[in-house]
């Protein structure tokens, strides 16, 4: 094998692990929450958001 298959082959090999790296801190990051804060002003009860991850079933 010459030096320069080496390499090529080595650099593809640390590009897949750095994606994969990327890939699982990303998945293994906590996930984002948001509180639900009463105002006083505000006639009603208050319900939690839901994920923030998911789509929205809103139709526009």
């Amino acid at each position: 094998m010459t030096r320069r298959k080496f390499v090529l082959k080595f650099i593809k090999a640390a590009s897949l692990i750095v994606a994969g790296v990327s890939w699982l801190g990303e998945k293994a990051s906590p996930r984002k929450f948001v509180r639900a804060i009463r105002l006083k002003k505000y006639p009603g009860p208050v319900k939690p958001p839901g994920d923030i991850r998911e789509q929205s079933k809103w139709s526009g």
